[in-house]
């Protein structure tokens, strides 16, 4: 898999099965980029992940603290003349809106890329938001790929509009596109590119709000024209079919247009109905698409998640979608989600029954299927910290965050989870509220991740502290995040390309933003983290922050035995489910016999043991 390629490597080589955030890596190597920073997140992780194998020794590679830092830092780069990258999912880009919409005043120099990758369902976001509607804000243009080849060519394609326009461009992939394998041709060489050279323009590049006004009117031209850049023009195809003589026309856009492409294809309805596909839908080129559809009033519009072009082609056709319910409004579009809305369009063919979708049998099998809840890893060590803030602080409300540890909602110990960071502010939104029961303040404890913490933790933990806030603060620390497959902290000093950078330790910037009261523990000792818990709540109560780091590594990366596996007495055990049912550690399970401990999940952390109200679970030598 690795390419092992240094910058002298001439291109070529075999075709290879690649993820599309493996090709579109590769793109980033052939196209000579030389910076590219990123912030963990499924679906769009693997792209920074798989830039190390090729070795390219011009090539800056960083997991930055935010989306927002890795845009600033990309873009400084950029005004150097190279070409870079920055890697989100699609709720990273809120977080790097900010430098995004100045950037698109102020321009490039250097070729600059944003590849946030959207999650239509959402399978592992908070939204399933569409990131085309951003950059029709922002006014960036927004490549849309389908086949994972084509997001590699459009890695190419992006450059050349960036540094053409001196503009940046988004690439959009979304999660099928992300996570889906293709073959992928062989390397290309890797594009010399220009060597650094900063030239000073106060006027662009620390514009004032007066010259903002004139960088706008020249932003506009910029849009309108990239409506003419070639590259743009030729992402419009019309398929072979007669357009007078269709009862509709299809225009699309990313993955739903490989779809349709596949249906039309398979009911035999490729002559009959137009099929216009279009690769870059913002900036979107009315007047083309009405002239290639000249005679053909109706449209059906497929694309995720939003009803972008739906929007921008409204009054100029008769128009079949998300806004009249041809196509459902939510969701990710599938196969079926196609094939079902060509049907209400044409039901003398028959499409669901005949064509591509699932059978009626596996749609029923599907609504009876049994929904597992998502839950904390065996021998997890943020689900003992979760016990013992649940013991330690009875009736409290408990704001939780974005991470692996909002699975600690099965637990009963997360009350809401916003976005990244938000446990903080929201928490001290809880107590400015004075929330009382029987005079008594409600206790009030913020969870957030180590890594959610670098992210975007410390400007609210600083803003709570200053304010007076008062609350506990626990802070989840497994070394890594963990969620996206374990890249590392700003504790750890690792650096994305290997090697070491200079760590940031955790309790030294807790430090910095006025906290006196800084504990650590390890949550896998029970009975001493009840106690600093509660010791917290105490001086919370008394009107001062409490931060406690609850550190123990990521029991999915550090797999070895923690310790000797409990066992069950069976005499003893009462069935309470306690175990089960509120600890919820998957190695627990009941059987005929009664309740087992699975050898093969368990880690030997013994967190089971503080479970149980009896005493029925316990550690000893077999």
């Amino acid at each position: 898999m690795s390419p092992e390629q240094s910058d002298s490597y001439p291109g070529g080589g075999p075709v290879r099965l690649l993820l599309g955030n493996e090709a579109i890596a590769q793109g980033l190597f052939e196209a000579g980029c030389r910076l590219a920073a990123a912030y963990p997140g499924t679906p769009s992780t693997e792209v920074l992940e798989a830039l190390p194998a090729y070795g390219a020794l011009d090539l800056h590679l960083e997991w930055s603290v935010n989306e927002k830092v890795a845009l600033e830092t990309a873009s400084a780069a950029s005004y150097c003349g190279l070409r870079t990258a920055a890697v989100m999912k699609q709720v990273g880009l809120n977080v790097a809106m900010d430098p995004l919409m100045s950037l698109a005043y102020t321009g490039v120099v250097g070729g600059l890329l944003l590849i946030v990758a959207d999650d239509p369902g959402p399978y592992s976001s908070q939204t399933e938001q569409d990131t085309r509607f951003l950059a029709m804000t922002a006014k960036v243009p927004v490549l849309d790929p389908a086949p994972p080849e084509q997001a590699r060519e459009m890695v190419h394609t992006g450059y050349r509009i960036s540094e053409k326009y001196r503009i940046p461009v988004i690439l959009r992939p979304v999660l099928r596109v992300c996570h889906s394998r293709a073959p992928i041709s062989g390397l290309r060489k890797r594009e010399k590119g220009k060597d650094a050279s900063f030239v000073r323009d106060v006027n662009r590049w620390a514009a004032t709000p007066s010259f903002r006004y004139h960088l706008h009117e020249e932003l506009n031209y910029k849009i309108h024209s990239v409506l003419k850049d070639p590259d743009v023009v030729s992402s419009y195809t019309l398929s072979d079919a007669s357009v007078s003589n269709a009862p509709f026309a299809i225009v699309a856009s990313g993955l739903p247009a490989a779809y349709a492409a596949d249906i039309l294809s398979q009911s035999g309805m490729e002559n009959e109905i137009p099929l216009l596909c279009v690769g870059v839908p913002f900036p979107l080129d009315k007047g083309r698409i009405t002239s290639m559809l000249d005679g053909c009033g109706r449209l059906l519009v497929l694309e995720e998640t939003g009803a972008l072009m739906e929007t921008l082609l409204g009054g100029y056709f008769d128009i079949f979608g998300r806004f009249d319910g041809t196509v459902p409004s939510a969701g990710e579009m599938t196969p079926d989600t196609v094939a079902r809305a060509l049907a209400k369009l044409l039901p003398e063919k028959g499409l669901v029954e005949e064509t591509y979708t699932v059978s009626q049998v596996e749609e029923e099998q599907d609504e009876k299927a049994v929904t597992v809840p998502p839950t904390l890893c065996p021998g997890c060590s943020h689900r003992a910290s979760f016990w013992a803030l649940k013991k330690a602080m009875p009736g409290g409300i408990y704001t939780g965050d974005i991470g692996c540890y909002t699975l600690g909602i099965s637990l009963g110990t997360v009350d809401t989870v916003l976005c990244m960071g938000a446990s903080i502010s929201q928490a001290a939104g809880f107590f400015w509220s004075q929330l009382k029961k029987d005079e008594t303040p409600v206790p009030i404890a913020a969870v957030i991740g180590d890594s959610t913490f670098y992210h975007s933790g410390i400007p609210a933990l600083l803003n709570a502290v200053q304010q007076g806030a008062a609350f506990v603060l626990l802070i989840l620390d497994n070394g890594m995040s963990a969620m996206t497959g374990g890249q590392p902290s700003p504790a750890s000093g690792l650096l994305a390309g290997g090697g070491h950078g200079v760590p940031v330790p955790m309790e030294e910037a807790i430090a910095g933003c006025g906290v006196k009261h800084i504990k650590i523990c390890d949550p896998l000792d029970s009975d001493s983290m009840v106690g600093v818990v509660e010791d917290a709540a105490q001086v919370a109560g008394e009107g001062e922050m409490v931060v406690i780091i609850s550190r123990s590594p990521c029991a999915l990366i550090h797999t070895e035995q923690l310790g000797p596996r409990p066992v069950v007495d069976h005499e003893v055990c009462n069935e309470c489910r306690i175990c089960t049912d509120s600890f919820g550690c998957p190695a627990l399970v009941w059987e005929d016999e009664g309740l087992t401990i699975t050898p093969v999940l368990c880690t030997g952390c013994a967190a089971c043991v503080q479970s149980c109200p009896i005493e029925a679970i316990m550690v000893r030598e077999l």
